[in-house]
């Protein structure tokens, strides 16, 4: 058993380095993205026995996360991709043989076996992959024609981010550039070999474009959320607090919810997009689910309490559960965002966050502890003043005062604030 094993070994290290030896004089075509971020070159067996493998090298700077080839199309749909990055050691890489069905992450097939050979890793601040590919000439959707001369392909690199992994299936952040070009296909027809590593393209290959990419939905879905609960709706609670006006509370709640909406939907689409979220089973998704379902609830509640009250001018059994709703989803939301960042592989986002929070919470402390001791001051004054007057004894100031407290239907509660939408304690 070890001998076989052994023997074997051998044989595959003979044959690479036939390969590698070769590689100068391997016909193959060649393609390198015009910003230098994919360089590729392909050679195809014209030997009638093996008519699916393939020999490709595929290098780029190793400062991208990956670095991709997609064959077969000038699109993401129906295309086999070859994706590299680093592995865990960051001195070698990890291919990954991927399929897209849509514009969004490929997936991992298992349907193409490969071997990574000789000359892969990562040195001087470049990737290389040097791969044998069997049953890589058609795939589900797609196909490699030896005879057409201008095949379609697609090439792609992902952000300036660290991705280090021994899996074929590790998660993706969306490509910073990609673009598409065509080859020709007969002049890679050859002895299966190895090619060489180009420095420019071959004759009959054609850049078709080139675009630089932003992946701007996570940004756009984190920061409608951060808006929403880290700043909207904690400054909802000062209005009431400090203005105790109800009109620009509910105005600010209104503008919050909708803002926190259109938040959560940019993240279900986004979700979609990746393999980490198509699912939508992790906890940032489920969490942030149920506090969706708790704020349109908590808005509804304020909204039929404020309409009762106006009639009534009097409180609603609702709104305990309108503020202590509050009280529940406001901080829900934040720790869900902090939740969100890891899910879009950006943790280190985090600490911004976490700073950003403490000043809003440090700010309201101040404001409302600020507001307590104006009224504090100002109760203190009122007393003051009815004391003086109490002890006047050289007119009769106050002869309604023997009185007692007046008696009156007319609500005036509101001229101050309505006590319905005090925060009890």
């Amino acid at each position: 058993m070890v001998c076989s094993r052994l023997a074997v070994l051998v044989t595959a290290v003979s044959f690479f380095s036939t390969l590698l030896h070769a590689a100068s004089t391997a016909a193959a075509s060649g393609f390198v993205a015009s910003d230098g971020s994919v360089s590729f070159a392909l050679n195809i067996p014209n030997d009638q026995v093996d008519d699916t493998s393939l020999y490709f090298v595929l290098t780029g700077p190793s400062t991208s996360s990956w670095i991709s080839v997609g064959m077969g199309n000038n699109e993401m749909k129906d295309t086999l991709m070859f994706i590299m990055y680093a592995d865990s050691t960051a001195t070698n890489v990890t291919v990954s043989p991927r399929l897209s069905y849509d514009n969004t992450e490929p997936s991992y097939t298992s349907n193409v076996t490969y071997t990574v050979g000789p000359g892969s890793g990562i040195s001087n601040g470049t990737m290389t992959a040097t791969v044998l590919c069997h049953n890589c000439r058609s795939w589900k959707g797609g196909s490699i024609d030896p005879t057409n001369t201008a095949a379609n392909f697609l090439f792609a690199s992902g952000p300036r981010e660290s991705l280090k992994s021994n899996s074929v299936t590790a998660n993706l952040q969306r490509h910073s550039s990609y673009g598409t070009f065509t080859m020709d296909l007969t002049r890679a027809v050859g002895a299966g070999q190895l090619p060489s590593i180009v420095t420019a393209d071959t004759a009959g290959t054609i850049q078709d474009t080139d675009k630089s990419d932003n992946d701007f939905l996570p940004a756009l879905h984190g920061a409608l959320t951060i808006i929403a609960f880290v700043g909207l709706m904690p400054i909802g609670l000062l209005i009431l607090r400090i203005m105790n006006s109800v009109k620009w509370h509910a105005l600010n709640q209104s503008l919050s919810a909708a803002v926190a909406l259109i938040g959560v939907f940019v993240g279900i689409y986004c979700g979609t997009l990746y393999n980490r979220s198509r699912s939508f089973n992790s906890a940032h998704q489920l969490f942030g689910l149920v506090i969706t379902v708790g704020m349109v609830a908590q808005f509804i509640l304020g909204f039929v309490h404020h309409r009762i009250y106006k009639k009534t001018l009097a409180p609603t059994k609702l709104a305990p559960f309108h503020i202590w709703l509050g009280r529940l989803v406001i901080p829900a939301g934040v720790v869900n965002i902090f939740l969100g960042f890891p899910l879009a592989q950006n943790s280190k986002y985090n600490w911004a966050l976490l700073g950003f929070v403490l000043a809003i919470i440090i700010i309201i402390s101040l404001v409302l502890v600020w507001k307590w001791k104006q009224i504090k001051r100002q109760r203190k004054m009122r007393l003051a003043v009815e004391g003086n007057l109490n002890s006047d004894s050289g007119s009769e100031m106050r002869p309604w005062s023997a009185m007692g407290e007046p008696e009156t239907n007319v609500p005036l509660d509101h001229i101050n604030g309505p006590s319905a939408y005090h925060v009890p304690r």
